[in-house]
């Protein structure tokens, strides 16, 4: 589901799928970090294997937070079926891509 760090920056670890019966809960998991951001984020999904758009949804808010609190937002380790689907939904536009 999700993990978080704080090291430099907020890494948010994302795990097997993020959809709609899992992105509630993982929205309200992270959004206390969010709510206090100082540092920019690191979106990892290495090791998600599908993302829905109520998935999408959740990244979004990531996104949204961060411009709010004038930090950058990165992803990393999106596998291809992911990452296409980055790529198909524009959110590449806004997340910055990090090996």
């Amino acid at each position: 589901m999700v993990e978080i760090e704080k090291k430099d920056q907020l890494i948010i670890k994302f795990f097997d799928r993020l959809d709609a019966t899992n992105a509630t809960l993982v929205a309200e998991k992270i959004s206390p970090d969010l709510d206090v951001l100082n540092q920019s984020v690191m979106l990892d999904v290495g090791k998600l294997e599908y993302i829905s758009s109520a998935g999408l949804q959740v990244i979004l808010k990531c996104a949204k937070a961060a411009k709010a609190a004038g930090q950058e937002i990165f992803l990393t380790g999106a596998k291809e079926g992911v990452m296409e689907i980055f790529r198909i939904s524009g959110f590449l536009t806004f997340l910055k891509l990090k090996e």
